[in-house]
């Protein structure tokens, strides 16, 4: 067995996990605004629809014609201001989160994915000291696989990050990133492989 290459795999088994759980995070977090979006826009088109009832509704409650323009005045203003409004929030949000939000979800899968082969890899490097080579060609393919998927994927944010942090139960040192302890890799594998 080589002491290094189980090193490295167990790095790289490491980062695929917490790389599949950012993405998650990120994926979760888009969805939240996406919502929240969602929310504010179905709530100016709604009190622009009421608006509207209520203009025809005052054309035939209100019999003075002077409290009646005044009304229908009123109503058209804020029912202008709202539709305004929705212009402006349609203009600014016009980004399409849901394929950021789909590209997000793609790489945690392929993280995912990686994370499976690197998990029987590891398998493979404490079961054998044969085929040593083999294991090492092996290695340097999911790496190259890890890069891959690192350069297509979208960006995150820290505060994915820190969220990932403390989905995985790690300290939240922000000088982690490409280092982990035996005892943190330890804890996202079968009690079997663990050193």
């Amino acid at each position: 067995m080589s002491k290094s290459l189980l090193s490295t795999t167990r790095h790289f088994f490491a980062q695929c996990v917490f790389m599949d759980n950012i993405h998650y995070k990120a994926y979760n977090r888009l969805q939240k605004r996406q919502d929240l979006y969602k929310t504010i826009t179905l709530w100016i088109s709604g009190s622009t629809l009421v608006l509207i009832i209520l203009q025809v509704i005052a054309f035939q409650v209100f019999l003075d014609k002077i409290l009646l323009n005044t009304v229908l005045q009123l109503l058209s203003y804020v029912g202008l201001i709202l539709t305004a409004t929705s212009l402006i929030f349609s203009m600014f949000h016009k980004e399409d989160i849901s394929e950021i939000k789909i590209n997000h979800r793609l790489a945690a899968e392929s993280y995912k994915e990686l994370r499976d082969l690197y998990l029987l890899l590891i398998e493979e490097i404490t079961s054998s000291s044969d085929n040593l080579s083999e294991l090492r060609n092996k290695s340097k393919e999911y790496q190259t696989l890890y890069s891959k998927i690192g350069k297509y994927s979208p960006t995150t944010t820290y505060d994915d990050y820190q969220e990932a942090q403390k989905g995985l139960g790690l300290k939240g040192n922000s000088n982690e990133e490409f280092t982990w302890s035996n005892e943190e890799i330890n804890r996202f594998l079968p009690e079997e492989l663990r050193i």
